[in-house]
């Protein structure tokens, strides 16, 4: 609960606020607030009550949107606590500027707030979805994105400060996560959602909205988007399916500890780029059927194939980053750093050279521990393991 900062006067003025969404609708923002329920605060919970209301107002501007919305409620919107801002494509695509604006100038809202751009649907949808671990929406969402984000690389996690600082420097652009709300998100707008197995709908984070300065300008699908992580060194611990040597079947690695060095360089006037990747996994599933653990090279043969399709992966990432124009891992920031005069000449047309850009990846890949059996379970040889 979030009783422990205010005392109980303080708490009868409040309404606090754990999440906004942002929707353009014709040539106007909607801007709504989910609000926790005062009786969610007390000891005395209603049961016949939901957890958090929405508010809802439409304006020309953010700050217009929010003030009118002081005479929906009997108590002071506290923002000071919002987890989530929910945009949806038209808002990104427009400018994240203007819906940003308001927010990082007040004084009460610190900029360590998620942002999430909401697909396929409105941002106030995202905000009156029903979720079924978390009493409230907005921390079962900001919970979910965190954890992925730190076991699965093709998800990513973009704070305000962070979108700001991207934007705020040479030879790097921002990012932010896609969310999706299920087939029958219209359902999901009820408590029913959470009162049947399975539920009606549930939410999912799905791709990477890729930005040239403060607008949306394409997305990377989840296998494109583990290039960004990986690259950029936000990898603490993931999973990768790899096919077998000369078989339909695969073997699943548990990645740890990747990291990433760029070794920027000029050829004929040009940038070159450099990029190494370490990683150590595990073997988290094996399913090669002709592969003996036991034997060096057949080890060393999982480990050249595992790191062919890293390299193929990555590449593809890169190469999408490349055909949307947007320099999102930071290539432009380690040739400013390397070569700060010749990137002086370079900056102001960066974006057309990050396009021709030639990136010389390279994977380094080692497979530290097989797990607690050798071979394939089920294999003749298991049973002198």
């Amino acid at each position: 609960m979030l009783t422990g900062c205010w005392n109980r006067n303080e708490l009868n003025e409040l309404s606090i606020v754990l999440a906004m969404g942002i929707d353009k609708k014709d040539e106007l923002y909607e801007v709504s607030l989910q609000v926790v329920n005062p009786n969610q605060m007390s000891r005395k919970q209603s049961s016949e009550r939901t957890p958090t209301f929405v508010l809802s107002m439409r304006s020309d501007s953010i700050s217009e949107a929010i003030r009118k919305m002081v005479g929906m409620s009997s108590r002071r919107l506290y923002m000071s606590h919002m987890q989530i801002l929910f945009v949806d494509e038209a808002t990104a695509r427009e400018g994240m500027h203007e819906p940003l604006d308001w927010l990082l100038r007040n004084n009460e809202i610190r900029p360590v707030f998620d942002l999430i751009i909401v697909r396929d649907h409105s941002a106030k949808e995202a905000l009156t979805f029903v979720t079924s671990t978390e009493l409230f929406p907005a921390l079962d969402m900001h919970k979910a994105l965190k954890l992925s984000y730190k076991s699965w690389a093709p998800n990513i996690y973009s704070q305000a400060k962070e979108f700001l600082e991207s934007l705020n420097k040479d030879g790097v652009e921002p990012v932010i996560t896609g969310l999706k709300l299920g087939e029958q998100a219209d359902k999901a707008q009820k408590m029913d959602n959470v009162k049947q197995s399975p539920q009606h709908a549930n939410y999912f984070f799905s791709g990477m909205g890729v930005f040239q300065e403060d607008r949306l300008v394409g997305w990377m699908n989840p296998s494109e988007s583990r290039a960004y992580n990986y690259l950029t060194n936000h990898v603490d611990n993931s999973l990768f399916k790899v096919e077998c040597p000369n078989a339909k079947e695969h073997f699943t690695l548990d990645v740890i500890r990747p990291k990433t060095k760029y070794d920027p360089k000029i050829v004929n006037d040009h940038p070159v780029l450099d990029a190494t990747v370490y990683i150590e996994a595990n073997i988290n599933e094996l399913r090669c059927k002709k592969v003996d653990l036991n034997k060096e090279e057949d080890l060393l043969k999982l480990q050249k194939i595992a790191a062919d399709q890293y390299v193929e992966a990555i590449n593809r990432g890169i190469r999408k980053a490349q055909s949307l124009g947007t320099d999102i891992f930071g290539f432009g920031e380690a040739f400013h750093r390397a070569y700060p005069a010749k990137w002086h000449v370079w900056k102001n047309d960066w974006d057309k050279r990050f396009e021709e850009l030639d990136v010389n990846l390279r994977v380094t890949l080692q497979i530290k521990r097989n797990g607690k059996i050798v071979s394939p379970y089920g294999m003749p040889q298991n049973k002198q393991e």
